[in-house]
Parts: C-alpha cells; sequence; structure tokens
C-alpha cells in the first residue's frame, strides 16, 4: 500500500490543482459580471416571493464569494491535508524496512529520501493505509465546489422561467428542448450542473463510512467503492465547473424584464420609508402602518390583475398621507432603484478586495472553457 497510497495523493493533488484552474475560471467570469451589472437594480426574492431590489452584479457577487470560499478549503486541503503515507510497511511501523537495512535510523532515512523525490509531504504516523479520513475531507471539499455549481445554476434555472424571465443560458442554434413542442428552450446546461452536484453531494457520506469502518490497521471493504466514488467525484465536478464557466459566459440578460419586474414589485419596498416619515411627522405608527397594509394589498391584488403597480397613485389620493408627505417624497420613496443600499459599493469592494487578489496569485493556473465530454 505504501506505492498505492502515495500514488493516490499524488493524483489527488494534480486533480484538484484543474478543479482549482476550473473554480478561479468561473470565478473571473464572474468578477466580469459583478462589475457591469453593479448598478443595475433587479427586484430580490425570498421565499420565492418578493422582497427587497439588488442589484444584478450583488447577485452574482453572492455566488462569486461561494467560489472564494471554495477557493480556501482547496487551498486548505493541499497545504495541510492531502499528504502522502510515507514508506511504513504493512501496519504502519517499517518493521520491514527496518530488518532490512538494519536500524531504524536508515528506515527514516529512505522514507524522507523516497518521498522528497516524490515531492510529497507525509504523515507520520499511520496503518496499512493513509488515513481513509483523507478521502472523506477531499470528497467534501469537492461537494463543497458541486454546492456553489448547484446555486447558480439553479438560479438561473429559477429565473429563465417565462414568470421571471430575466436570464437565460445560451441556447445552441440546433438544440432542441422538446420532440412535441418545438418552442421549448429549455436551460439543458444548468439542468445538468444540478443533476451532476446532487450526485456528488451523496459521494462523502461514503467516504465518511469507509473511514469509520476500516476496523484496526485496515480492512478492504473501502477498496472497491474507492473505485467509483473518487475518480467519478472529480470527474462531475469538473464537468459541472465547465458547464458553469460555458452558462456564464453565454448568459443572456434581459433587462427589460428585470425592468418589468421591478416595476410590479419593487414599489413594496418603498413601504417602510413612508411608514417612518408618516410616523416621524405626528401620524400613529399603528395607524400608519394599517393605512399602508391596506393600500399594499389591493395595489397587490392590481398587479396580480395584470395591472401595473398603482400604489404610488393609491398613496397620492389618500388625504392623510399626503398632509404629511409631499408627492414628490412618495415617487421617490417608492423608487427601487433608491432601495439597492450599498450593493453597488460592495460590488466594488469584493472584486478589488477579495476576488482579484486570489486571481492574481493563481494567474498561471485558469483553465479556459473547453468543450464538455459528458
Amino acid at each position: 500500500m505504501d506505492i498505492t497510497d502515495n500514488a493516490d495523493i499524488i493524483r489527488f493533488r494534480e486533480a484538484l490543482e484543474i478543479i482549482l484552474g476550473r473554480v478561479l475560471n468561473c470565478l473571473r467570469l464572474l468578477c466580469d459580471k459583478i462589475i457591469k451589472y453593479k448598478d443595475l437594480p433587479c427586484m430580490g426574492w425570498t421565499h420565492l416571493q418578493p422582497a427587497e431590489p439588488t442589484t444584478l452584479g450583488y447577485r452574482f457577487a453572492n455566488y462569486a464569494q461561494d467560489l472564494t470560499i471554495d477557493v480556501l478549503i482547496i487551498e486548505n486541503l493541499l497545504d495541510n491535508v492531502l499528504k502522502g503515507k510515507g514508506i511504513k510497511g504493512a501496519v504502519g511501523t517499517s518493521s520491514s524496512f527496518t530488518l532490512l537495512l538494519g536500524d531504524h535510523e536508515k528506515a527514516s532515512s529512505l522514507e524522507e529520501e523516497v518521498m522528497k523525490r516524490l515531492g510529497l509531504p507525509y504523515y507520520l504516523v499511520s496503518t496499512q493505509t493513509y488515513p481513509r479520513k483523507i478521502d472523506y475531507l477531499t470528497l467534501s471539499t469537492l461537494a463543497s465546489v458541486a454546492q456553489s455549481t448547484h446555486k447558480f445554476a439553479l438560479d438561473i434555472r429559477v429565473l429563465q422561467s417565462p414568470v421571471f424571465g430575466e436570464l437565460s443560458e445560451p441556447i445552441g442554434k440546433m438544440q432542441v428542448g422538446s420532440s412535441a413542442m418545438p418552442f421549448k428552450r429549455n436551460p439543458v446546461k444548468s439542468e445538468r450542473i444540478c443533476s451532476l452536484a446532487r450526485y456528488v453531494s451523496c459521494l462523502p457520506s461514503i467516504a465518511w463510512s469507509n473511514a469509520s469502518n476500516t476496523i484496526l490497521e485496515r480492512t478492504l471493504d473501502d477498496s472497491a467503492n474507492r473505485r467509483i466514488i473518487i475518480p467519478e467525484a472529480f470527474l462531475a465536478v469538473d464537468e459541472c465547473l465547465m458547464l458553469y464557466s460555458e452558462v456564464l459566459k453565454g448568459l443572456n440578460v434581459y433587462t427589460e424584464m428585470v425592468k418589468r419586474n421591478l416595476r410590479r414589485f419593487g414599489p413594496f419596498a418603498g413601504t417602510e420609508a413612508i411608514l417612518m416619515k408618516l410616523s416621524s411627522r405626528g401620524m400613529s405608527r399603528q395607524e400608519a402602518h394599517e393605512r399602508l397594509r391596506r393600500h399594499s394589498f389591493k395595489a397587490w391584488e392590481k398587479v396580480m390583475a395584470g395591472e401595473e403597480n398603482p400604489l404610488p397613485e393609491m398613496l397620492k389620493r389618500d388625504p392623510e398621507i399626503t398632509a404629511l408627505v409631499r408627492s414628490n417624497e412618495i415617487d421617490e420613496a417608492l423608487d427601487p432603484s433608491k432601495h439597492v443600499g450599498d450593493a453597488p459599493k460592495r460590488c466594488e469592494l469584493f472584486v478589488e478586495k477579495v476576488a482579484k487578489p486570489i486571481l492574481d496569485r493563481y494567474k498561471g493556473l485558469i483553465k479556459s472553457v473547453e468543450r464538455t465530454g459528458f
């Protein structure tokens, strides 16, 4: 096991560098989107219900932040965890090498020299194998990357739905969405990401079982499944990341649909500002809240009936409200673009302070998009 286990760790490290390069490429592409759309207000959604406005660039920044966390996890794995077994023999004691070479120091020197030539750090103690916890941590790291790709892809799938209609992945000229429905434009790349990422998410539990059920110095019940789960985890995540970069490169942003959704639901986010103005200028907070609630619910019914959001005009026609808040103040408070907070600035800071230093550190490692093989 000395030879095969050390070889496995070398393969892990080389494969992880490929994965890291793919992650960095996606991060680079996301940074372009963050800056391009940092000032484009869009509707924020919680529980799949309209919440408060954000910006499209800020949404991209959240996807990018997930990838920067993945970079840190991969770095920790490479720097502190992925070490070889060394040259320690059947149960990790170097007994056979001590007998062969005559003393412990020569056995230790042999191990040091071999691992030096391999360029591989190694654990001081082992059993017949390197700690199988390493497999678990490696697959958990890959599952973390898969989760980042899944989150992005799932959001694309939702936003490509005509109900939202704000984004869509690139569609091939000859792509057929359905044999029965010629008009279909299905998000097949994003769906493939979600499918593969979901599979990867299950694999760490197998590695956990392997590590936990390796009795005493070693049992062989991990061997067969390791030959499946480890290469397939790397291959699946590699595919997810290549698809991620393809989607980013060809992503369609429908700004008019973004603005439409913002017009429909954005004004509701300004009711808190109106509430504060009313309560600070003499109306009881309870009365102000109730008035705004009634107007908002009526406006919501109009929006659901397909009409433009009438909330601003409804508030302007309420004499109790206009006695305390001027019409131009109502317009300003209900303008969705006024409620994105410091999202544009945070986009700039994230790219400058978080993403760019990582990309600069790994300039030579970034992998460009390649046609996928699945």
